[in-house]
């Protein structure tokens, strides 16, 4: 049984959050365990402060608002820590966010494992059954708009790169594989 947190390590959690310390740092610094500060994180409504993550909600929501723009149905995923991160018009989306390198690329590693809420367990993570397609985020540190690479969940390598003129360009900004077919037949 888990000891409920006091209200002073609500402040101190609430104060280390407010000067944008992650969620490990917060744990020490209020003397709690790291799932206890993701869960007053999330009653407090404070969002993390850890930059990959930040970048890949950013990525989830701008990828969420296009495809509303084509209108085409968005749903997120059930719960945190699901396989994928989006169902867009039935398929199971997981997104990606990248933000573009100094040498005009980007660089996406899909990782083998996933952590647990806790930060306590990892588990194999499957790309292949756990969702149809990647959407590659691929973020201008300019105020351009993303582009969006979609690729099939069975075709990915462990690391992508994206570069101006590569071999993923096809897959650049290609909304088929999402888009429902207009019911004719050829």
């Amino acid at each position: 049984m888990t000891t409920p947190i006091s209200p002073t390590q609500i402040t101190l959690i609430s104060e280390a959050h407010a000067r944008g310390l992650t969620d490990a740092a917060i744990a020490r610094h209020a003397g709690v365990s790291l799932s206890s500060v993701k869960r007053c994180r999330t009653r407090l409504g404070l969002n993390t402060t850890f930059v990959p993550q930040v970048r890949g909600k950013e990525g989830e929501r701008l990828l969420a608002a296009q495809a509303r723009a084509r209108g085409l149905h968005v749903a997120w995923a059930a719960k945190h820590n699901t396989e994928y991160d989006l169902l867009v018009e039935g398929v199971r989306v997981d997104v990606k966010t990248s933000m573009q390198c100094s040498d005009g690329t980007w660089r996406f590693r899909l990782r083998g494992t996933r952590t647990s809420f806790s930060g306590e367990y990892t588990y194999p993570k499957n790309y292949a059954s756990d969702c149809e397609y990647l959407a590659l985020v691929a973020l201008y540190p300019d105020e351009r708009g993303p582009d969006v690479y979609f690729v099939e969940s069975t075709a990915a390598p462990t690391t992508i790169v994206l570069r101006p003129g590569g071999v993923y360009d096809a897959f650049k900004n290609d909304w088929t594989a999402l888009t429902p077919c207009s019911g004719l037949v050829a």
